[in-house]
C-alpha cells in the first residue's frame, strides 16, 4: 500500500512538472500576445488537470485505506503523521523526498497559474480599453445620477 502512495505521489510530480511547463509557454504567449498558441495549450492543460484530479482521488483513497489500518490516522492527521507510519528505511526517504518534491511543484504550479491570471486580466482590460477606444465610448470623469457617466461617438458606419 506504501508502494501505490509512493506511486501516487511520483506521478503527481511528474503531472504537476508538465503543468508547469505548459504554464511557461502560456506565460510566454500571454506576453506576447499569441492567442493561437494559449488556445492551443488550452486542451492539454485541461488533460493535465483532469489527470492530476483523478491521481488526487487516488491519493487520498490509499490514505483512507491506510487510516483504517491504523487507529493513529483520522480525518485531522498531517502528513508528519503518516511519515511516522511507513516502517523506516528506503521506502520512508523516497516518500519524503516525494513529498517535498510536490510540495515545491504544486507551489510553483500555483504562482505561476497566479501570474498568468494576472497576465489574461491585464489582456482583457487592454483589449476593452481599444475596443472602446474604436467605439468612441468614453467614461466621464464625473458620476451621474445613474453611476458613471459614459459617453458614445459613433465613430464606426456600420452600414458601409
Amino acid at each position: 500500500m506504501w508502494q501505490e502512495f509512493a506511486n501516487t505521489l511520483n506521478e503527481l510530480n511528474k503531472d504537476y512538472q508538465a503543468l508547469i511547463e505548459i504554464g511557461k509557454k502560456k506565460r510566454t504567449a500571454l506576453v506576447l500576445v499569441d492567442m493561437k498558441t494559449v488556445e492551443a495549450l488550452l486542451p492539454e492543460e485541461e488533460k493535465l488537470t483532469g489527470h492530476i484530479a483523478q491521481l488526487e482521488k487516488r491519493r487520498q483513497a490509499v490514505l483512507l485505506k491506510l487510516a483504517v489500518t491504523s487507529e493513529k490516522l483520522g480525518p485531522d492527521s498531517r502528513m508528519d503523521d503518516i511519515m511516522g507510519l511507513i516502517p523506516a528505511g528506503k521506502l520512508r526517504m523516497v516518500v519524503q523526498n516525494l513529498y517535498s518534491m510536490l510540495q515545491a511543484t504544486v507551489k510553483e504550479a500555483k504562482e505561476l497559474s497566479e501570474g498568468n491570471a494576472l497576465l489574461i486580466r491585464a489582456a482583457m482590460e487592454a483589449a476593452a480599453f481599444h475596443l472602446n477606444r474604436l467605439g468612441g465610448a468614453t467614461v466621464e470623469p464625473a458620476y451621474g445620477k445613474g453611476g458613471e457617466v459614459v459617453s458614445h461617438r459613433k465613430n464606426l458606419d456600420f452600414n458601409a
